[in-house]
């Protein structure tokens, strides 16, 4: 039996593909098996796959048609037969090391999650850099681990993840912050490996280029389903009930002002309809939500204050990204070769 899986959800990623391939086969720790679902890709994806899989016999290729990432990604839970799990994107890079190392840590604490950090790196037309994380926490503990939510943040054991059936329901569901909440309520045994083990590569063709539209369509819906889990298995009380509640208006909130105009008004709709008495009590008593956070909502539900105070948010906010921008064009165009 192999010491790790490695699932690969594969979509139109035939630039970044190959270098992604290499990464995970050519890891120091070589008892791997690799599951590549091709999502349906309509490029060379698909042949690329099947070129590795002809050359190396640790990967195996499941050809399906597009169902989206979650989809993907739960396709390859019946080939699972290894001792962890570990999720790589089909345009991201992972360390040499990163499967020795936190193979060795999970099996020395017993863990059922292990968590490594990652860094950002933007991939531009000339050239790439990038950003490294200062360290996001000290210690593990849920509210931390919200913004650490992605599936390839982490080893999974595979028992654990199988025994407690980890994954994202079909639908229009957001699957990282779903299965994130279903993995704290599950109690794991979870351990930090305090190094950049995965790189995450930010291009025009990204998801985070969308500019995570779908992903933040499909938000309000996700924290419905959520509430609903917790009710059903008990949890939905004292700490548990205020940190899903800080985590619904802080998550709601976030990235809504980089949607387009057309789907600004269908999201708060969505927003409004997903408020309800709980949500309402949180707003106003919730010691640590951020003022900005309270403006936003006020503002929904009426208030001309705070209105104008989000109005001027929002423009601080444009200014700010087209500052980025700029910047950005300037790197790219004036310091190629300097990176």
């Amino acid at each position: 039996m192999p010491r790790v899986t490695v699932i690969i959800p594969v979509y139109k990623a035939e630039q970044y593909l190959h270098a992604c391939l290499d990464s995970v086969l050519n890891q120091t720790l070589t008892d791997i098996r690799v599951i590549c679902v091709d999502d349906g890709s309509p490029d060379r994806c698909p042949q690329i796959l099947d070129d590795y899989a002809a050359k190396d016999n640790r990967v195996t290729v499941i050809h399906q048609q597009n169902g989206g990432i979650s989809a993907a990604r739960t396709a390859a839970y019946p080939y699972i037969k290894s001792d962890y799990t570990l999720f790589v994107d089909d345009d991201d890079l992972i360390e040499p090391d990163l499967c020795e190392k936190a193979v060795a840590l999970a099996d020395s604490e017993q863990a059922d999650v292990t968590y490594f950090f990652y860094n950002r790196e933007f991939v531009m037309k000339k050239q790439t850099w990038k950003r490294s994380l200062k360290c996001p926490f000290t210690e593990l503990n849920n509210k931390a681990l919200l913004s650490y939510m992605m599936v390839w943040t982490k080893l999974w054991r595979s028992r654990f993840l199988l025994d407690n059936d980890i994954r994202c329901p079909a639908g229009p569901y957001h699957d990282d912050l779903f299965i994130q909440w279903k993995t704290f309520i599950c109690n794991p045994k979870s351990v930090l490996l305090p190094k950049v083990m995965y790189h995450y590569r930010i291009h025009p063709a990204s998801t985070f280029h969308e500019p995570s539209k779908k992903y933040l369509m499909k938000r309000p819906a996700t924290f419905d389903l959520i509430k609903k889990m917790l009710v059903e298995t008990g949890n939905y009380d004292g700490e548990w009930k205020k940190l899903f509640l800080h985590s619904k208006l802080e998550g709601l909130r976030k990235f809504y002002h980089n949607l387009p105009k057309d789907q600004k008004i269908k999201y708060l709709h969505m927003i409004k309809d997903s408020f309800g008495t709980d949500e309402q009590e949180y707003l106003l008593h919730g010691s640590d939500l951020k003022r900005q956070v309270r403006i936003f909502y006020y503002s929904l539900f009426g208030s001309r204050l705070a209105a104008a105070e989000n109005t001027v948010y929002i423009l601080l906010r444009k200014a700010e990204e087209a500052i980025r921008i700029c910047r950005n064009k300037i790197i790219e165009t004036l310091f190629v070769g300097w990176f």
